[in-house]
């Protein structure tokens, strides 16, 4: 009897093996026919978070303003940038530096927004807004899609204090974002010094 029950046995696993490539290989022929594999749960989509909605292809002027000075560039029609009074044409490291902060501005969410009941009571002036390290404007043609106002970095350095302008809330921004425009604006001093 027990010689029985194991040639049972063995004789149902081929048949499961065989069953189970079948399926194996439908499931392959499957994917194949479709032109899609399943989408894994372990990527995350990538989403854009920053203060500007629209893609940094919509810029077409940048206005930074540091204390009294501004400095304005304008995308030019072979999607390069030009600045100052000359029209000096923005290439290399100053090209790399206003790409990456306007980049910046569309991909880096804040860290954390705080309404105006939340500081309630605080002047601005504790975050470096009253009077701003440096202002910029971004417009879209002659309309502004974005202002905001850079102040001083939080206690431990690492973030920055921003506003929109016409709002209340306060951004607390890594201080990449900000940093972005200060080299923008270095490098756009150094130029004007070695002329």
């Amino acid at each position: 009897m027990e010689t029985s029950v194991k040639r049972r046995q063995a004789r149902g696993k081929p048949w499961l093996s065989v069953t189970l490539a079948l399926l194996a290989v439908a499931f392959m022929v499957a994917m194949v026919l479709t032109g899609s594999l399943r989408e894994t749960r372990q990527l995350a989509k990538f989403e854009a978070k920053g203060v500007l909605k629209l893609p940094p292809e919509h810029v077409r002027r940048v206005e930074l303003r540091v204390g009294e000075h501004t400095v304005t560039f304008v995308r030019a029609p072979n999607k390069g940038w030009v600045y100052s009074a000359r029209q000096d044409v923005a290439t290399g490291e100053l090209l790399e530096h206003l790409t990456q902060a306007i980049l910046l501005m569309h991909t880096s969410g804040p860290v954390r927004v705080m309404p105006r009941d939340e500081y309630h009571g605080t002047p601005l002036q504790e975050f470096g807004l009253d009077r701003p390290r440096y202002s910029l404007a971004l417009f879209e043609g002659e309309r502004l899609l974005l202002e905001v106002s850079f102040g001083g970095q939080n206690p431990q350095d690492l973030l920055q204090y921003m506003q929109l302008k016409g709002s209340d809330d306060i951004y607390l921004m890594s201080r990449f974002v900000g940093q972005a425009w200060e080299h923008l604006w270095e490098h756009v001093m150094e130029q004007a010094v070695s002329r």
